[in-house]
């Protein structure tokens, strides 16, 4: 079967071009809290700013062993910001252990979705953060549309395949207290200013207002799929992308890449174990990549089928 990757808004391509002012506030209403909202080519763009930002104001940087982005783990070396890694529970913060590995004064870095796969104790993690005096810095990239946007600096990438999907573009979001935190600092403003974007809020607009039902789609998709595959992770947890533990992954994967297809030509899995995934043997079904409006029950039925008879 060949089915249609994840594509932006039609009708926020054709008005790409948009009004900037506006979109703060449907980012908010996305959200738990109230952000300044600063636009960035892209959600690493982003990250690295919020990174930025913990290496001038808090001691160092707590990140979880799994589950995250590659960048968590690359740009505090090129900042020189002192990193721990802490462990999790496939990905998910254990609230005691994060209460004793998390310093007064530090940061956290999390993703609100761990790798894509299920959510993280958002309220709990706030908690903490705000007991020790910490940092809490959100990627919110997976879980826009859902409850999520509790850290102090929210960073989401609208590149492709994201729920708020551009393909292009991240934004930063700062609480009042970090935007106070950060008012005089000038080498903060300078190193913004550094980052052009297009004009492309026209389809940003497009697709934050589609991100509720683009998030619970792919949710309630994913649930249908994990509770008819035995060897499927999280089966009573949100995500958006699913893990099938497997002693052969690259076996798998070809096998399900074969009869699975985007029609972009990308591979619909991702091999495991990995940082931004799991750290398991087996694959990641990315029922992201394919587009929502092809994701019909017969469609879904038929992915059932496949996995089923492969995995």
């Amino acid at each position: 079967m060949i089915v249609r990757h994840r594509r932006p808004s039609l009708w926020g391509l054709v008005n790409k071009e948009g009004d900037k002012s506006k979109i703060e506030k449907i980012i908010n209403d996305l959200v738990k809290k109230d952000y300044k909202i600063i636009f960035f080519p892209s959600g690493s763009a982003a990250i690295f700013m919020a990174l930025w930002i913990a290496k001038q104001y808090k001691k160092d940087l707590l990140v979880p062993n799994m589950g995250g982005w590659k960048g968590f783990l690359d740009f505090p070396k090129t900042l020189g910001l002192k990193t721990k890694i802490f462990e999790t529970h496939l990905g998910i913060v254990d609230v005691e252990n994060l209460e004793k590995d998390l310093q007064k004064d530090s940061s956290l870095i999390i993703t609100s979705l761990a790798g894509y796969l299920s959510p993280q104790p958002l309220k709990e993690i706030k908690k903490i953060c705000e007991e020790k005096n910490s940092l809490f810095i959100e990627d919110i990239s997976g879980k826009i549309g859902g409850d999520c946007g509790y850290g102090d600096i929210i960073v989401c990438s609208t590149g492709s395949p994201k729920i708020v999907n551009c393909e292009y573009g991240g934004f930063l979001g700062l609480s009042r207290e970090v935007e106070e935190m950060v008012k005089g600092d000038e080498n903060f403003k300078l190193l913004s200013k550094t980052y052009k974007t297009i004009n492309y809020f026209g389809l940003l607009k497009e697709e934050l207002l589609n991100a509720k039902k683009v998030y619970k789609k792919y949710v309630d998709v994913n649930k249908k799929i994990k509770n008819e595959l035995e060897n499927a992770y999280f089966k009573d947890l949100e995500g958006i992308s699913i893990f099938l533990e497997c002693e052969n992954p690259k076996c798998v994967s070809r096998k399900i890449n074969e009869e699975i297809k985007l029609d972009n030509g990308k591979s619909i899995t991702t091999l495991c174990p990995t940082y931004e995934r799991i750290l398991k043997s087996g694959i990641t079904f990315e029922t992201k990549k394919i587009d929502v409006s092809d994701l019909t029950d017969d469609t879904v039925d038929e992915i059932i089928s496949i996995l089923s008879s492969i995995c």
